[in-house]
């Protein structure tokens, strides 16, 4: 998960992005992305190479100031960049992860008292774990002598 929030800030130049989860709540002064872990589950069956597999959901919250003139654009704008950039992204991992699936792109809190507009981006991706099994077959095919042929 690290891995996604580490391109993100790089790609999309927003600076450090910090966990949702705060002690304590403040009004930013301009847009800021926050991330939250979501579900994570247990697939019930192996990938082609033997590792189990796992589901995991991850929520990119876009808080942005109300103060700001049509601050529910520029939600929409940065939550759509988001979006974009995580696209069937693979994030240097193309071995250990399946692609990358929108789950929603919701506006999910007006909060005019601590005067904030939230977006949240929800993605899941599936992530193989483990070793790779090295049970490797190698199939040998026979040449046929037909007669007739050369």
């Amino acid at each position: 998960m690290m891995r996604v929030i580490e391109q993100l800030e790089q790609r999309l130049q927003l600076g450090k992005i910090e966990t949702a989860y705060q002690r304590e709540v403040c009004e930013p002064q301009g847009p800021v992305v926050r991330y939250q872990c979501g579900d994570c589950q247990s697939i019930n069956h192996t990938s082609n190479d033997g590792r189990k597999v796992h589901e995991v959901e991850l929520r990119l919250l876009v808080e942005v100031p109300i103060a700001l003139v049509n601050f529910d654009m520029a939600a929409l704008d940065l939550s759509s960049r988001i979006e974009r950039e995580l696209f069937n992204e693979r994030f240097g991992c193309a071995d250990d992860v399946e692609e990358t699936r929108l789950i929603s792109n919701l506006p999910r809190r007006f909060n005019p008292e601590n005067g904030v507009f939230l977006r949240v981006v929800t993605i899941k991706q599936r992530i193989l774990m483990g070793p790779i099994d090295d049970n490797a077959v190698e199939i040998i095919g026979i040449k046929n002598n037909v007669e007739g042929t050369s």
